[in-house]
């Protein structure tokens, strides 16, 4: 069975979009909790859901606006994932390296 072709100028746009927003809500609640854990964590449960809805109804629609609806939010917590590591991950080494047990 073949799908129709997914429009990415649309895609993309709901990512980008989509991903501000996330992104947006999720560096204010780090913000307002002082990155506690459970802030990180639910902000991980809710881009794991966020994902999983788009790839449900990326793989379920017939039509290329559903198509492009649902990898727009595959791609929506994606967009900030590589500063969120260029930002966390030279601290998590540093404590890493530096930690004596």
């Amino acid at each position: 069975m073949a799908y129709p072709v997914v429009d990415w100028r649309r895609a993309t746009l709901v990512g980008a979009l989509g991903g501000g927003a996330f992104w947006g809500l999720a560096a204010g609640a780090i913000l307002a909790s002082k990155a506690s854990t459970t802030a990180v964590i639910a902000i991980c449960i809710t881009a794991v859901i966020v994902v999983s809805v788009g790839t449900f109804i990326y793989r379920r629609s017939t039509s290329p606006r559903n198509r492009a609806l649902g990898m727009g939010l595959i791609l929506a917590p994606l967009t900030g994932l590589t500063p969120v590591l260029a930002v966390s991950l030279p601290g998590v080494l540093t404590h890493a390296i530096s930690w004596r047990g």
